[in-house]
C-alpha cells in the first residue's frame, strides 16, 4: 500500500477512464450534430437514430457520460464521481432499464439509515432531522423567487444544527437558492417514489443503457455558425456542416461562452442562461480499512455537526455514504461556494479537510489505522462542466424555461438545465428525447 502523499502525486492528476469506443465521423455532412455525450446527448442521438435521421454525436472529453461517470480503476470497485442516486426510481427509465437487466445490474432502494456525530460523540439523529424537517416544510410551502436564506425565520437559523441541516438538505447554498425555481421548474411526478442505488455505478448503468450510440470523442466545439443556411460546427478536428444541431453542453459552459455562437444568441436565450448558475458539488471518495467499516451496514448515511455559525456557505462535510454497496469505499460530499474555494486549493486540500473531520469523529489515529487512499473530484474547474448541476438564480429563475427555446429552427437545446427534473440524469435523458422530437417535427430537416 502506498501512502497518501505518494498516492496524491502519482494518481490524482490522471484518472484512468473506462474505455469506450471512439468512432470516426459517420459522414462529412450529417443532418444533425449532437454536441455532448452526457445523458442528454446520448438520448437525443438515440432518438434521432430511431427516426432514421443521419446524426453525429461529438464529445469533447475522452469518455461518454458527462457528469454521470463511474471510475472503476482507482479502487477496483465502482465509484461514482458525479450522479450516484437514481432519483424517482419507479418512473426513472434508466433505473427501470437496470432492473430489467438483473444479470448485469443490481438496482435496489436506498436504505433509510444514518449516523450523526457531534464531534467525537454519536448523537441521536433527531437533533439533525428535527430542524431539517422544519426547513424542508418551509421550503415546500414557499414559492418566492428571493434568496431562500432571506426568507427563513430567524428562529430556524439560530438552531445549533441549522448549518448541518442546510448542507444535508441541498448542495446549493441557501443564499443562491430560489424556492420558486424548485417548485415551478423542478416538479417531477415520479420523484415521490424515492431513490435507488446501482451497485455497479450510475455511470456504468448509463453507459450500458446507451452502449449502441456511436460517439466521436475528443472533439471540442469552439463555435456554432448559424447565420446562413443550416449550421457549421467548428471543432478542433475541423468544421462539420449540418442542417441543425442539438446543444447539450452544461449551462456553465454556455454562460462562460466556451462555445461561441455566430451570430450571438437572441436576447431571450441569453436572459434564460442568466437565470441559472451552476451548483458546486464535489466528492472525496475514500477507501477505508474493512475492519473499521465492519461496524456499519452498507450505504449508511453519515453526518457530522457543522459549527460555521451561520456562514453563507457552511464549511462541512455535507453528507457521507459509508460502505457504498457493501464495498470499503465511502463517499463524502462537499458543496456550495466552500466546495469551490476548497477545490481551488487542490485535491490534497479537499482530502485533508475530510480526513480532519473524520479524525474529529473517530480519533487522531484515524488516518494511520484506517485510511488506504482517496481521490477528489473537481467539477467546478472541469472545462467541460464548470460546475455540478444547474439551479435558478433568485430573482431571475422564472426565465429558466426559455433555456430550451430553439434558435432559428436550427439550434436546439437539451441537458439537465432544460429539464423539468433539472439536476438529474433522468431529467437530462428526457430532455434529449424532447429536443430530438422537437427538431424532427420542425422544419429544420426540410
Amino acid at each position: 500500500m502506498i501512502n497518501r502523499r505518494q498516492f496524491l502525486k502519482t494518481s490524482l492528476s490522471g484518472i484512468t477512464f473506462a474505455a469506450f469506443p471512439s468512432f470516426s465521423f459517420a459522414q462529412t455532412n450529417p443532418d444533425v450534430v449532437v454536441i455532448g455525450a452526457g445523458a442528454a446527448g446520448l438520448a437525443a442521438t438515440a432518438e434521432l437514430i430511431r427516426r432514421n435521421i443521419s446524426v453525429l454525436c461529438i464529445e469533447g472529453m475522452n469518455r461518454i457520460g458527462g457528469r454521470c461517470y463511474t471510475d472503476m480503476s482507482t479502487f477496483g470497485v465502482p465509484a461514482d464521481h458525479g450522479a450516484h442516486w437514481l432519483h424517482g426510481h419507479k418512473q426513472n427509465e434508466i433505473a427501470i432499464f437496470g432492473k430489467k437487466h438483473k444479470d448485469k445490474f443490481k438496482i435496489y432502494k436506498e436504505p433509510d439509515r444514518s449516523v450523526v456525530y457531534d464531534g467525537d460523540k454519536k448523537v441521536n439523529e433527531n437533533k439533525l432531522w428535527k430542524i431539517y424537517k422544519k426547513i424542508e416544510k418551509f421550503r415546500t410551502a414557499n414559492s418566492s423567487d428571493k434568496p431562500f436564506m432571506d426568507l427563513l425565520p430567524e428562529k430556524i437559523k439560530k438552531n445549533d444544527w441549522f448549518d448541518t441541516a442546510h448542507k444535508a438538505l441541498m448542495a446549493r447554498d441557501f443564499s443562491e437558492f430560489s424556492s420558486y425555481d424548485d417548485s415551478n421548474n423542478f416538479y417531477d411526478p415520479g420523484w415521490d417514489s424515492g431513490n435507488a442505488l446501482c451497485r455497479e455505478g450510475y455511470g456504468t448503468l448509463l453507459a450500458y443503457y446507451r452502449k449502441d450510440v456511436p460517439v466521436k470523442l475528443n472533439t471540442i466545439v469552439n463555435e456554432i455558425k448559424w447565420g446562413g443556411k443550416g449550421v457549421q460546427v467548428v471543432t478542433n478536428k475541423g468544421t462539420i456542416n449540418a442542417k441543425a444541431c442539438i446543444v447539450t453542453a452544461s449551462a456553465g459552459v454556455l454562460k462562460a461562452e466556451k462555445i461561441k455562437f455566430t451570430p450571438v444568441l437572441p436576447l431571450r436565450n441569453q436572459e434564460a442562461l442568466e437565470s441559472v448558475s451552476m451548483t458546486i458539488s464535489n466528492r472525496v471518495l475514500m477507501q477505508l480499512n474493512k475492519k473499521f467499516l465492519g461496524k456499519f451496514k452498507s450505504d449508511t448515511n453519515f453526518y457530522i455537526k457543522c459549527d460555521s455559525n451561520g456562514a453563507k456557505s457552511p464549511e462541512t462535510i455535507a453528507y457521507g455514504l459509508l460502505k457504498m454497496s457493501g464495498t470499503n469505499v465511502c463517499l463524502f460530499g462537499i458543496s456550495g461556494q466552500f466546495s469551490k474555494d476548497l477545490e481551488n486549493e487542490g485535491s490534497e486540500a479537499m482530502i485533508d479537510f475530510v480526513l480532519n473531520k473524520l479524525k474529529s469523529a473517530w480519533g487522531s489515529k484515524f488516518y494511520e489505522k484506517y485510511f488506504i487512499k482517496a481521490i477528489a473530484t473537481g467539477w467546478a474547474n472541469n472545462p467541460f462542466t464548470l460546475g455540478g448541476y444547474s439551479g435558478g438564480v433568485p430573482g431571475k429563475s422564472k426565465k429558466r424555461r426559455d433555456i430550451k427555446f430553439p434558435v432559428g429552427d436550427r439550434i436546439f437545446f437539451a441537458g439537465e438545465a432544460t429539464a423539468r427534473a433539472f439536476s438529474t440524469v433522468h431529467g437530462a435523458n428526457r430532455s434529449g428525447i424532447r429536443a430530438a422530437t422537437d427538431l424532427y417535427i420542425s422544419s429544420a430537416l426540410d
